[in-house]
Formats: C-alpha cells, sequence, structure tokens
C-alpha cells in the first residue's frame, strides 16, 4: 500500500518475497531482518521456479536442500528450545510463524520437513524422559531431521484403535512391532517418535484398556526398521510422505518418551499446536499464488486494457486480497493467544482448532478465486500457481483433518457464549510489538482437559470499537442470534450436529480474533467493512445449511433464519483494495 511509512498493519496484508534485502519501506522488512529468512530466500532465488518445478514434477527429495539449512542451522535457529540449545536459541513463536509463511511462498514441499520435524523434536520435549530431550535438540543442531508417527494406513487420526504395540516379555523388556503411514520424513529422520500401545504377551491378562507409549527410534541404528515406502500424494511432491514397519525392535527403558496419561498429553499438545502452524503455510502459498496472479493481470491486455481493469476481475481479486488479508488478522492473532497460554488460560485450544478448520479451507476458496480470474495460465506447468493449486488442498483435506476441529471448537460453545470471564485480559499483539515475542515455557507441559471448563471474556466484546462499521455491526447481531438458537435446542441435539454447529461456531471465533486485531493495527475501516461483508456471507452460509437440517422444528428453523443477513458493503470499500 501507498503509505508514508511502515506500520505494523502492513505486514498484515498480502506480501511479496521477490528481494532478500527489501528496502526498509517494504513491508517484507519486517521477516527479512531475521537472517535465517534471509538466508531461506536466497536459497530459492538462486534455485529458482523453473528448477523448483522440475523437482516437483520428478518428485526429486531435496537433499541440497537439507544440506544447505544444515549448514547454517535454519531449523534449529527456529526450534530450539533456550534450556537445551548450544547454539544459544529459544524457540521464538513469532520468528516461526513467519519463516513458516515465508517458507510456503518459497516451496511448500521443502517447508513440509520443517513441519514434521517440529512433531517429532515438540512431543519428545513434551514428554519426561530428559536424556531424550538432549538428544532430540542434539541431533537437530546437528542438521538432523525428526519425525512424528501417530497415524497408521487403517486408522487414520483414530489414535484409539492404534495397532502399533510395543509387547512386554516375562523378563520385563519391550518388543515393538507394527506399521506407521502418511509419516512425513520417514526417509530421512535422525529420530523418530512413535506411539502405540504397552500390552503383554499373549495369554498374559492386564485389566482395562493397555496404555499408550510413546517411544523413540533411531532409524540407522535399528534393524527392525523396514518396508520404507513412499506414498505419491496430489501435492508437496518433492517431500517425503512415507510408511514404514517396525519388526521386532528391542525397545530399552531409555527410549520411552512418555507412557499413558503423560503420552497422550505429549501427543495431544503436538497435534495440537502442529497443526496449528500449518495455517501459516496456507498464507504463504496464498500470498504467491496472489502476486503471481496479480502481476499476470496487470500484464495480460485484452480488449486494450489490462484484464484486471475488468469490473468482475477486479471485484474477485478484492475478495481474494480480502479473505487472505482476514487469515492473516486471525493466524496472527491466534499466534498472541498461544503466546499468552497457562494453566490458567487456555483459550488458546480454540483458536488452534478454528484455524485448522477454517484457515486451510478459506486459503481453498482464495485459490478458486485467483483461479477464476488467472485462467488457463493457472494451469501452465511454469507456474508457482499450478503447484499452489494441488498443495492448499493437502492443509485442510489431509493435515487439518477439518470435521474432527469443527467437532473440536462445537465443545467450547456452552462456555464461548455463557458464564463469561470478565477478569480475563487480551494478549498483547505479537505483530504490533515483535520485541515482547518469547518461548513459552507453558506449551511443552500443557495437559488435555474438558474444553467446557475454559471460561471466555464476552464474546460481543471484540466489536465495540468498530461499531459504526455497518457490517460489523451485523455480524455482531448473527452472532447474538445464534446464541439464542443454541440456547433452544437439547444437549442430544446439540451432539446430533456437532460439526455444522461447529462452522458456525469457528465463523464467529474467527471473527472474534479479525475484529481484535483490526482494532489494535487500526485497519482502515473500508478494508474492515469488505472483510465483514464477507463473514457475513459466510455466516448467513452457515445458517441456511442448518436450517436445512430435517430433525429441526419450525421454530428452531425462525432462529436460524435470524441469523441470515445482507451485507452492507459500500462500493467505495471494494474500490479501496490496492490490485496494481
Amino acid at each position: 500500500m501507498n503509505l508514508r511509512r511502515l506500520e505494523p498493519v502492513d505486514t498484515i496484508y498480502p506480501l511479496a518475497f521477490t528481494n532478500s534485502q527489501p528496502s526498509p519501506q517494504d513491508s517484507t522488512a519486517a521477516y527479512l531482518r531475521d537472517p535465517a529468512a534471509r538466508l531461506l530466500l536466497d536459497f530459492f532465488t538462486a534455485k529458482g521456479l523453473a528448477r523448483l518445478k522440475e523437482e516437483d514434477r520428478r518428485e526429486e527429495w531435496y537433499d541440497d536442500w537439507l544440506a544447505y539449512q544444515a549448514e547454517h542451522g535454519l531449523y534449529a535457529a527456529m526450534l530450539s528450545p533456550q534450556q537445551y540449545s548450544a547454539r544459544g536459541a529459544t524457540f521464538d513463536l513469532l520468528r516461526y510463524a513467519r519463516f513458516l509463511e515465508l517458507f510456503a511462498w518459497c516451496s511448500p514441499a521443502h517447508g513440509y520437513s520443517l513441519q514434521v520435524t517440529f512433531l517429532g523434536l515438540f512431543s519428545i520435549l513434551g514428554g519426561t524422559n530428559e536424556a531424550l530431550r538432549q538428544e532430540a535438540v542434539k541431533s537437530l543442531e546437528a542438521g538432523g531431521l525428526l519425525a512424528f508417527a501417530v497415524s497408521e494406513k487403517a486408522h487414520g487420526s483414530d489414535l484409539l484403535a492404534n495397532e502399533f504395540v510395543m509387547t512386554e516379555t516375562d523378563d520385563g523388556s519391550l518388543i515393538a512391532n507394527g506399521t506407521k503411514y502418511y509419516i512425513g520424513n520417514a526417509n530421512a529422520a535422525s529420530l523418530i517418535a512413535i506411539l502405540g500401545r504397552k500390552t503383554r504377551a499373549a495369554g498374559s491378562e492386564r485389566p482395562g484398556r493397555d496404555p499408550f507409549l510413546l517411544m523413540a527410534l533411531r532409524p540407522g541404528a535399528a534393524p527392525g526398521f523396514r518396508d520404507v515406502t513412499k506414498i505419491h500424494t496430489l501435492g508437496v511432491r518433492a517431500a517425503y510422505v512415507g510408511a514404514f514397519a517396525v519388526k521386532d525392535h528391542a525397545l530399552p527403558e531409555s527410549d520411552t518418551i512418555a507412557e499413558g496419561r503423560d503420552a497422550w498429553d505429549a501427543v495431544f499438545r503436538t497435534v495440537t499446536l502442529g497443526k496449528f502452524f500449518l495455517g501459516f503455510g496456507s498464507i504463504g502459498i496464498c500470498e504467491h499464488a496472489f502476486h503471481e496472479a496479480r502481476t499476470h493481470l496487470s500484464t495480460r491486455i485484452l480488449y486494450g486494457k489490462p484484464v484486471i481493469e475488468m469490473p468482475h476481475i477486479r471485484l474477485a481479486m478484492a475478495e481474494a486480497f480480502a479473505r487472505l488479508t482476514a487469515m492473516k488478522l486471525f493466524a496472527y492473532r491466534a499466534l498472541d493467544y498461544v503466546h499468552g497460554a497457562s494453566h490458567d488460560d487456555r483459550r488458546y485450544l480454540l483458536f488452534c482448532a478454528v484455524q485448522k478448520a477454517k484457515v486451510s479451507t478459506e486459503a481453498v476458496k482464495v485459490l478458486a478465486i485467483l483461479s477464476e480470474c488467472i485462467g488457463a495460465r493457472g494451469f501452465e506447468g511454469d507456474t508457482f500457481f499450478e503447484m499452489a493449486l494441488r498443495d492448499v488442498q493437502l492443509i485442510p483435506g489431509l493435515e487439518g483433518s477439518v470435521h474432527i476441529n469443527l467437532r473440536l471448537a462445537s465443545q467450547f460453545l456452552p462456555r464461548y457464549f455463557d458464564r463469561p470471564d470478565r477478569t480475563l485480559t487480551s494478549p498483547p499483539s505479537l505483530v504490533s510489538d515483535p520485541t515482547v515475542s518469547h518461548e513459552n515455557p507453558y506449551l511443552y507441559e500443557a495437559r488435555s482437559g474438558s474444553p467446557r471448563s475454559i471460561p471466555f471474556r464476552p464474546f460481543l466484546d471484540a466489536y465495540h470499537a468498530l461499531a459504526a462499521i455497518p457490517n460489523v455491526t451485523l455480524f455482531a447481531r448473527q452472532a447474538a442470534a445464534f446464541r439464542r438458537f443454541t440456547r433452544s435446542i437439547s444437549a442430544l441435539e446439540l451432539s446430533e450436529i456437532d460439526v455444522p454447529l461447529g462452522h458456525s461456531l469457528a465463523t464467529i471465533a474467527y471473527a472474534q480474533l479479525i475484529a481484535e486485531h483490526a482494532t489494535t493495527l487500526s485497519l482502515p475501516p473500508e478494508i474492515t467493512s469488505l472483510i465483514f461483508g464477507l463473514l457475513v456471507i459466510d455466516l448467513s452460509s452457515s445458517a441456511l445449511r442448518l436450517a436445512a437440517i430435517p430433525q429441526f422444528e419450525h421454530v428452531n428453523r425462525a432462529l436460524i433464519t435470524a441469523m441470515i443477513k445482507a451485507p452492507r458493503t459500500r462500493p467505495a470499500d471494494w474500490a479501496f483494495i490496492p490490485l496494481q
């Protein structure tokens, strides 16, 4: 945007990382002041898009990148916690989120190896084995990758059906057997955290369910690690998503990361944060696709003028800009709640679920809108766009498990709307003041617990400062109507329709954090109006889906239809978006 000086809000708009040495007035400078970010961008600038697309077509594993990151300690700089780092690193949340956004701008397939390394490392750091914590960080700082093996081909995310077992023999030793599926870095990890069940040998009896056990395995030193195969996926083709088997692996007690409830909690908090951070990858993919589409549409001449000047194209690109800006407003505000999380403030759990369900699906919408604008050019093999169309679908479809996170969001519904806690404070914005970003030790020890026990501030408070914007007021009325509807139905009905209810609540929680961040960053009212106009449409669409559920009585449908509103977005709001 044409602003006289750089403001924090400028980093919230769609960015274009085209120069690793930007001027101080360039909004990407806030990212590229980080030496690790500059090294990342330098590597992919030197590689070039043509070579990147060739590797994508050939599904070529990226040894050159891994050697480069190991040489410069990039993954260690992002992930090593201060307590264990020999390099003086710290796990800075804002720095990591921005690095992931930039990484996805460069190559989502390469970024996948970092996302998976986080999962493997974080699960070990959240365990109870001090020696393994030190070993994991040492391996990371030596340039190694880690992996996290939870899912299985037959059961996917159903962890309770896990068939990987650690069998306890008569002498008390453990033998591990089983297979894992959809495991990133399976071909190259120096250390893998594997979830299984601790069981007794045949003929022995153990009361109750076999407890979980999270174990560490070093593939290079484990003869029982075998049958490693690559799974060929629609996107991130250069990455390695694989399957493997473990056969009769003798598991010493020293390789137990955690057991029982401790193992479950280590997996829970790892999945919660690991999948949350994927949202920043969705943002980076969309930013690069938006930049490529805008560049093409500005230079493509049809009927004597640039395509981007056509009214319908301009409206579509403005919507893509607004939705992408909303994604960033929410994601970085949700990061504030992660940053401020504690035993007494677990609101981040709702916002993590919303990020996994909402930000990733918004990214798919943005790519669909851009695809309609860029047309055939977006399907040509020499574009980043063609790769983005494939890669962006994997996050909600495979990694985010949207329906699971919508169901999770619905569990927060009673406390989100009722019995608010006015003593809760709002966390500071890291975007507004990056200097306050730091490592949060609580994240390594967070326990799972009932979402229904987590209080929130009054849900309408976020909209008060923006009440002069008609679309914000409209949305607040829709949210209030949804609360009235949820109070009218039984607990049984709530449980039977948890996914559509979660969809509506996710949209409302998404809007809350957008409103909070728009206020803090003094987002121009025109952009705020446009974003909330789209949110009014989205919540109205959710209401129509609710109204179509056949088991509701007529009175319930009447309450639902009170949520359906038409936005009051002005032509000036649409025209305000900078597209050239």
